[in-house]
C-alpha cells in the first residue's frame, strides 16, 4: 500500500474530498488540531501544511516533504529541530496575477480617494474631490519576485516608472532600476508609492522601520501585501496621523486576526483587508496539484518543484 499523505490546517478536515481526488487509492489523513499533529507527526512522510505547530519537528523522524499551502514559508521556518533531510516546497508564483491585481486595486483606491467617496455615500453627503493619477508616478517594489514582476508589468502599462529591490538583481524589461537589498533606502526615498512584497525572514523582520517610513517623500503611499512584522505599524500610524504619508493599505499584520483594539482601525487614510490578496477561486486546487506532483516526484527520485532554501527562508 502507498504511504499515507497528511494535511494540517485549521480547515484540514474539509480538505479530505479534494485530497482523495488528487491521491486516488492512497490513505489521506487530515488534522486540524495541535494534539492530533503532536500524536501523529512521527509517522508522517508527506505533509501539506498551513502554520503547523513547530515545537514537534524533532519527532518528525520519517518526514520527507513539507508542502506549504501558500507562497510564504514563515509558518514553517525557521525550524532548527526539523531533520535536515526534510524538503520544503511552497506555491510561489500561483498568486502572482491575483496579488498584482490586488496591489493595483488598493493603489487606485487610495489615489482616486474611493474610501472617502464611500464614506460620503453612506452619509448621503455630496462632496466633490480631486482624484489623482498613476501616470508618471514612481512605483517602488521591495521584493521583485514573481508577484513583483507581475505588478511591474501592469504598472508600466499604466504609465508608471518602476524601481525595485531584489536579492540578486537581474535586468527586467519593465523595471528601470533594480537594487540589491542594501539599496532599500534609496527605493523607499524615491517611491511615490511603495509596495512591500518581501518574504518574512530574520533579515526582513522590522525592515520598514520608523526611520525608513519617515524618509519617504511627503505625500507618498505604502501598500503591504507581504507579511506582518516587516513594517512598523505604530510608525505607520504616526506618519498617517501627521500627514507625512498621504495614505496606506495593509493586507497583512503583525497579529492576525487584527485585534479590535488595534490603533490601525482608526488610522486616517488607511485601507485594511484581511490577508486575502493572494486568494482566488482556483488557488486551493493548484496547491493540492502541486503537492501531488511533488509527492510523485520524490517517489520517482526526482527533484521537487518550488523547493525552498531552508537557510534563506524562501
Amino acid at each position: 500500500m502507498a504511504s499515507p499523505v497528511h494535511v494540517f490546517a485549521p480547515f484540514g478536515k474539509a480538505l479530505r474530498p479534494q485530497m482523495e481526488r488528487f491521491f486516488p487509492g492512497r490513505p489521506v489523513v487530515c488534522w486540524s488540531s495541535a494534539e492530533e499533529f503532536a500524536a501523529g507527526i512521527g509517522t508522517v512522510e508527506y505533509l501539506l501544511a498551513l502554520d503547523p505547530p513547530r515545537q514537534y519537528w524533532d519527532r518528525a523522524v520519517r518526514l520527507r516533504l513539507i508542502q506549504c499551502l501558500g507562497a510564504g514559508v514563515d509558518g514553517v521556518l525557521p525550524a532548527p529541530d526539523l531533520p535536515p533531510s526534510v524538503r520544503v516546497a511552497n506555491n510561489r508564483g500561483n498568486s502572482a496575477p491575483s496579488m498584482a491585481e490586488f496591489a493595483l486595486a488598493l493603489i487606485l483606491a487610495l489615489l482616486k480617494r474611493l474610501p472617502g467617496a464611500m464614506a460620503a455615500q453612506r452619509e448621503h453627503r455630496w462632496q466633490r474631490f480631486l482624484p489623482q493619477t498613476l501616470e508618471g508616478r514612481t512605483l517602488g517594489i521591495l521584493g521583485l519576485g514573481a508577484i513583483g514582476q507581475a505588478l511591474a508589468q501592469r504598472a508600466r502599462a499604466l504609465g508608471m516608472r518602476v524601481i525595485a529591490t531584489q536579492r540578486t538583481p537581474k535586468p527586467h524589461a519593465q523595471v528601470e532600476r533594480i537594487h540589491p537589498p542594501e539599496g532599500t533606502g534609496q527605493v523607499v526615498a524615491e517611491a511615490d508609492i511603495l509596495v512591500i512584497l518581501l518574504p518574512l525572514t530574520p533579515e526582513t523582520r522590522g525592515l520598514l522601520s520608523a526611520s525608513l517610513l519617515e524618509a519617504m517623500k511627503p505625500g507618498a503611499y505604502v501598500v503591504d501585501l507581504a507579511r506582518g512584522g516587516i513594517l512598523d505599524e505604530a510608525a505607520l500610524c504616526r506618519c498617517l496621523e501627521s500627514g507625512a504619508l498621504a495614505g496606506a493599505a495593509l493586507d497583512v499584520f503583525a497579529q492576525e486576526p487584527l485585534p479590535p483594539e488595534s490603533s490601525l482601525w482608526e488610522a486616517p487614510n488607511l485601507l485594511l483587508t484581511p490577508h486575502v490578496a493572494g486568494a482566488f477561486p482556483e488557488l486551493l486546487e493548484r496547491a493540492l496539484a502541486a503537492f501531488a506532483e511533488n509527492v510523485a516526484r520524490l517517489e520517482r527520485g526526482e527533484e521537487i518543484r518550488n523547493a525552498v532554501d531552508r537557510a534563506r527562508g524562501y
